[in-house]
């Protein structure tokens, strides 16, 4: 198995099902919190890069703001992305592949994006990330709190296979660290999708 490329079929297959699934949820829930520490202080017109941007539901409240660009793998999902936010920029690529200027950003938001991506790249990709940003740029991301890395055949009931691959919170900060970031902030959050278990979000700032 292909597992980027099992996550790119499983959220084709399943793109209008889930943004139906996720319109039956608190709007953005504890995220808004998170993307309001992320953007705190930034002047409209910012660059921000939203990594895994999906139907483009925080895209769009980004761009209300900001100059958005968004990067998913899925078609499906950019597409409904940019009939959201017509003014922002979206990208179809997978996100460890990208390449960009370095200090091209001034905030990054992955979420629950580099959960779905093999765990023996998220050290590179992070590294990427930071390049990306300018000095004192943050990044808010979504990473696993317990490690885990497997499938699940009828994800959400929505009847699609998904793939995540993530290590344990401990690990997740410790490679932020590694890769040269600050934790100004980290909490384990109650999933938004479904009831059980969480993930660990973190605000991390590149401070030089």
């Amino acid at each position: 198995m292909n597992p980027k490329r099992a996550v790119a079929k499983g959220y084709d297959h399943i793109a209008e099902e889930l943004l139906e699934y996720q319109h039956r949820l608190p709007p953005y829930g504890r995220k808004r919190d998170y993307l309001e520490r992320m953007t705190e202080g930034l002047p409209r017109g910012a660059r921000v890069l939203d990594l895994g941007c999906g139907p483009g539901l925080q895209s769009a409240w980004l761009a209300e703001r900001f100059r958005v660009t968004g990067v998913d793998f899925s078609r499906a999902q950019l597409a409904l992305a940019r009939a959201r936010s017509p003014a922002a920029t979206f990208l179809l690529a997978d996100m460890c592949s990208l390449q960009f200027r370095p200090g091209s950003f001034d905030a990054i938001a992955a979420i629950y994006s580099i959960i779905h991506v093999p765990r023996e790249e998220h050290e590179r990709l992070l590294r990427s990330l930071r390049t990306f940003l300018k000095p004192g740029g943050r990044l808010f991301a979504v990473l696993g709190a317990q490690a885990w890395e497997g499938t699940e055949d009828n994800w959400l009931d929505l009847g699609a296979e998904m793939y995540w691959s993530h290590f344990d919170a401990e690990t997740g900060l410790a490679l932020l660290r590694g890769a040269g970031f600050t934790i100004a902030h980290s909490a384990i959050e109650a999933d938004s999708l479904q009831d059980g278990g969480g993930h660990l979000f973190v605000i991390a700032e590149k401070v030089a």
